[in-house]
């Protein structure tokens, strides 16, 4: 009987923290493939396919995952990218005025400028 308990134990000292672990997200991994992998694994198979839908023949949920995941991070990139841009043409005004206005009609120039580079 003691051994039954101290078996139920330890097993419900290793499930329980990983069933109340939080789910991965996009950060936590260097491409979407692998974080899709992971978020079917946490879930589980028939909770990732209601999730992130199906096709016709009901076998593309991972493919989903890992389109929606890619585009969301390109998205992120690129606004990140262009509040950088902003960032650096303000300063550039704020530095020499003059020389941006001569440079440079308004900041959406500056910025489409620095997003070409």
């Amino acid at each position: 009987m003691r051994r039954t308990l101290a078996i139920c134990a330890l097993v419900g000292a290793v499930l329980v923290p990983s069933a109340l672990a939080a789910d991965p997200t996009p950060a936590d991994f260097k491409n979407a493939a692998k974080y899709c992998k992971a978020v079917r694994e946490s879930k589980g198979a028939d909770a990732f396919a209601t999730q992130y839908g199906k096709n016709t023949n009901k076998k593309n949920a991972y493919g989903k995952c890992v389109s929606a995941t890619a585009k969301a991070k390109a998205e992120a990139r690129e606004d990140a990218e262009a509040a950088k841009a902003a960032a650096d043409c303000k300063k550039q005004k704020a530095d020499d005025a003059a020389k941006f206005a001569a440079t440079y009609k308004n900041l959406g120039q500056c910025v489409k400028a620095s997003k070409a580079d």
